[in-house]
């Protein structure tokens, strides 16, 4: 977002950053094993390609190339780091927002851009006793440095994206690691390797680096347009789930009882699939141990499991994911009229193009609901920001005080969107990619073109837009992200 503002020539925006520095979901979590599950090379921005050094980059590679991107396109001023945003608050007679800071601060903005995220406000268990636990715990989102595991009977509850990249690396320096599983996800091998002094060479030329991302994106974005591993019983989703069956028969051929426990029962997709190639040979190891019973409770020695089995523990890591299908739930958001946003997606999170919602004018959300899913997640931001600008620069153009998505253009796309769920098996599973209702909150259905079509075609005849005039001496300037707290440029208010 700072970098397409920068572009558009709009100077004047700041960005809002709850952690030390850059790097969102990269600085947070940087747990051991931390690393992408899709091809490096897409993984990357089209304005600022990189020569990674992995097929799948890890976190400290990845948190480089964002503080190099800062550094590259002169960021580095407009960011406030340490700084978490947790009201935002519309005053419709000033035509503007009020963004109040957790130590109590308050600025006034024009234009405000949620950059959040989709996971970034951690879901933390609620199970009996946790408190009195007189080990240590933590949430993977807040990895321990400073906690030495060597010689600790440790215990990771969950077995997600983020516990099958932990696990395997934890495993060779624990006593004994006990891995409690709810449920069994979809594990596909993820081939994840270093690249080669030869591979590297080649791609130190930044037209092989074009052409290599183009090639990937383009087969990605055939595969989510025309053969969705996610829709229900379609050649590609059967071919993955036997591979899945074939690498679990592969692995466990001597071990029946973890071929039963790993295998799963629900559909195909209907969870977030996992990439990963180490973690079901790490289950054979002799100290690691499968925990297929649910925590019942916690007690100051361990964990009690529902079937009554007591494990006692020193150490208790919690991999149970983040709010996912709550967006923007570290925020209150107040729009037009008092409404409350929370309020609002009480019944399941809705927003025109995963971006706008109706009586929050001049907010716009990046990474938004139904935004996820429908290619290479970079691709999906850069077209949500330029999206934005055009906006911004619309309201600059035109001295519009503000723009609103009109309420009858939101409905007919909710009805449009949750009618291409039909048929995926996100409808099929007990997943964070549905709403209270059952809706699929979280999912776009189809791959970067559409979206890109529909972000250029529906933007100007989709909002409501007003000039107010405005009795105040100066009609400031700015706009906010709570992760890109905003730009406005030059707008003026008529009077």
């Amino acid at each position: 977002m700072g970098v397409k503002l920068t572009k558009a020539g709009i100077a004047d925006f700041t960005i809002f950053e709850a952690h030390g520095g850059p790097g969102g979901t990269w600085w947070a979590n940087d747990y051991p094993g931390a690393e992408v599950d899709v091809d490096s090379s897409i993984y990357s921005f089209s304005f600022n390609s990189h020569n990674w050094s992995r097929t799948h980059a890890g976190q400290a590679e990845l948190l480089e190339y964002i503080k190099q991107t800062v550094d590259d396109f002169d960021l580095a001023p407009h960011f406030r780091y340490n700084t978490r945003i947790s009201d935002v608050i519309w005053d419709d007679a000033a035509q503007l927002y009020t963004i109040t800071t957790q130590s109590g601060e308050a600025q006034e903005f024009e234009i405000v851009v949620s950059a959040v995220g989709m996971l970034s406000d951690p879901k933390h268990p609620a199970w009996a006793g946790l408190e009195e636990f007189a080990g240590e715990r933590f949430h993977t989102s807040q990895w321990r440095h400073d906690l030495d595991l060597a010689g600790k009977r440790v215990a990771i509850v969950g077995v997600g994206s983020t516990s099958v990249q932990i696990i395997p690396k934890i495993a060779p320096m624990v006593e004994q690691l006990y891995v409690v599983q709810r449920e069994p996800g979809w594990v596909l091998p993820k081939h994840a390797r270093d690249l080669t002094a030869e591979e590297r060479l080649v791609f130190d030329s930044p037209i092989r680096r074009a052409w290599r991302r183009l090639k990937v994106m383009s087969r990605s974005e055939w595969q989510h347009t025309w053969q969705p591993i996610y829709v229900v019983g379609n050649a590609r989703s059967e071919r993955a789930r036997s591979a899945s069956l074939a690498f679990i028969d592969r692995v466990f051929a001597d071990r029946p009882d973890l071929k039963a426990a790993v295998t799963p029962t629900y559909t195909f997709s209907a969870k977030r699939r996992v990439a990963a190639d180490d973690y079901y040979p790490t289950l054979l190891r002799d100290n690691v141990e499968l925990v297929t019973a649910r925590v019942a409770r916690v007690t100051p020695a361990g964990i009690v499991t529902d079937d009554g089995r007591e494990v006692p523990i020193d150490v208790l890591i919690t991999a149970t994911g983040f709010k996912a299908s709550q967006y923007l739930s570290s925020l209150n958001v107040i729009g037009r009229d008092g409404a409350v946003l929370a309020e609002t997606w009480k019944l399941g999170a809705a927003a025109f193009l995963g971006i706008s919602v109706p009586k929050f004018p001049n907010l716009f959300i990046m990474y938004g609901p139904n935004t996820n899913g429908g290619g290479p997640i970079t691709s999906m931001l850069e077209l949500q920001s330029a999206y934005i600008v055009a906006e911004i620069r619309r309201m600059m153009r035109r001295s519009y005080t503000s723009l609103e998505v009109k309420p009858e253009v939101n409905a007919r796309y909710q009805r449009w969107i949750q009618g291409r769920m039909t048929g995926t098996a996100w409808l099929e599973g007990k997943n964070y990619f549905t709403g209270p209702q059952g809706q699929v909150v979280t999912q776009w259905r189809d791959g970067a073109v559409l979206y890109s079509f529909m972000l250029r075609t529906r933007r100007r005849t989709a909002s409501i837009a007003r000039r107010v005039s405005i009795e105040r001496a100066e009609f400031t300037r700015q706009a906010a992200t709570p992760a890109v707290s905003a730009s406005t440029g030059s707008m003026k208010a008529e009077r």
